[in-house]
């Protein structure tokens, strides 16, 4: 996968033009095969949303977009490994080994648990490693938000929007989860990379006034915050052109709920938000039955299979046989113990602090490790946010893929950095050697 040749749709097409500042010089612009297929891996999301569509395997039913990320993984794993960053792999591989080892607590099978977070782990991983241009990264993006719209253009065709699971075997909350990293990250490209073509910009913003109609329509308060977080992330980085795109955005939607929705369920959750109700009420108890069930069982937790049950008998829900952690912190810290839940932070800690190799202090405009930096905190916010309303964030295949988007770009500036250390050393100090198979082919 790593060898394979650009496309004749190279440098001018999907990244700054070559203006030699610092790093837009040197090829990391244009798009390989790899980018057809993380287009492709993005767009079988679509088919997350049709149960017909996944198959079921040993009791799972698995998302059609895991076969070609299964395919890849080895193959970018032996040639690119060396340049994902130890830290964030470190944490993980202590994330994902705690929890499978916590699994094997209580009496139900764990191997379900340990599929969706190695899954989950290989998706970020292969991801990241298949970013070999910058195209890669924008055609990732795409088929991710081409995905989510026609999902949304599914919900929208329902006679009642309101009550229509825009997804199959799965509720409505989470069609925010497929939707919300994919409108940051068309936003994100949209403001920030002026020589994406502007046909490719309208796809991306086309796809983002559905995904937003079908959250505010469909009644789930943490997608609102998720898609206002995501509205003021981009406002507060490019200002003017943020407020812009959000205000065109934002009367888009508003007009098309109006003239074509309706606003009796938005009203209604934010009614519920101001005044509390029963479901508020419920989740404070869950949150409050997690922190018991954590500190009483501090190495392991009870098994992310089990603490469904454990919190079912804690609130009294027993009747109902399980209950959801409804938040990703809680989920980790009561079924998967302390030493998972600090390498679940130690992760996010890692990528937020991400310095890039070679050493030197992340610098101005010129500096391209700065915008995937500053891209990569957006995604984590944004992670952190939505995740205080759902276990379910860990497995889901949207943010995974995202992340693994956002990593692959902050590797492509650490690249970039050093060949411009290279090109330009400095007259006192030796030029960096490169790790084989670090510089990309010449676009």
């Amino acid at each position: 996968m790593s060898t394979q040749p650009a496309l004749p749709l190279s440098t001018a097409v999907f990244s700054t033009a070559a203006s030699g500042r610092s790093g837009e010089r040197f090829s990391i612009a244009g798009l390989s095969l790899n980018g057809v297929l993380l287009f492709v891996i993005s767009l079988l999301v679509v088919a997350s949303g049709f149960t017909s569509l996944r198959p079921l395997v040993m009791g799972l039913m698995i998302h059609p977009c895991l076969g070609p990320i299964a395919l890849a993984f080895p193959f970018v794993v032996m040639s690119r490994i060396h340049l994902f960053p130890i830290r964030v792999l470190a944490a993980l591989l202590i994330f994902i080994g705690m929890y499978s080892f916590s699994g094997l607590n209580g009496g139900r099978n764990p191997v379900g648990e340990v599929f969706r977070i190695s899954a989950a782990v290989v998706t970020i991983v292969t991801c990241a490693l298949l970013v070999r241009r910058r195209g890669d990264f924008v055609a990732g993006a795409l088929g991710l938000s081409i995905a989510v719209a026609l999902l949304g253009f599914r919900g929208l065709q329902a006679e009642d929007v309101t009550h229509t699971k825009v997804m199959e075997a799965a509720n409505k909350n989470a069609y925010s989860l497929f939707a919300l990293p994919a409108i940051l990250l068309a936003g994100y490209i949209v403001l920030r990379w002026k020589t994406v073509p502007t046909v490719l910009k309208a796809i991306f913003v086309g796809g983002t006034v559905p995904a937003l109609v079908v959250i505010f329509m469909g009644g789930n308060r943490s997608g609102y915050l998720g898609a206002v977080l995501v509205a003021l992330m981009l406002f507060w980085d490019r200002r003017g052109k943020g407020i812009l795109l959000v205000g065109v955005i934002a009367a888009v939607v508003a007009y098309l709920i109006l003239q074509f929705g309706s606003t009796v369920v938005l009203d209604e959750r934010l009614r519920h938000t101001v005044e509390g109700n029963k479901s508020d009420v419920l989740r404070r108890d869950i949150v409050l039955a997690c922190l018991q069930v954590g500190l009483e069982n501090p190495v392991a937790g009870v098994g992310p299979q089990m603490l469904g049950f454990e919190i079912a008998h804690r609130v009294g829900y027993v009747a109902s046989g399980s209950v959801e952690a409804h938040n990703v912190f809680a989920h980790i810290f009561a079924g998967s113990g302390l030493i998972c839940f600090a390498a679940l932070l130690a992760v996010g800690w890692t990528l937020w602090t991400w310095e890039p190799r070679g050493g030197g202090k992340v610098g101005g405009r010129e500096d391209p490790f700065r915008e995937g930096r500053r891209l990569m905190r957006m995604l984590v916010i944004l992670w952190v946010v939505r995740g205080m309303f759902t276990a379910e964030i860990l497995f889901n295949l949207s943010f995974n893929i995202a992340l693994g988007l956002v990593i692959g770009l902050c590797m492509l500036a650490e690249v970039a950095r050093q060949n411009d250390a290279m090109a330009d050393p400095n007259p006192m100090q030796p030029a960096p050697r490169l790790p084989p198979g670090a510089l990309p082919a010449a676009g």
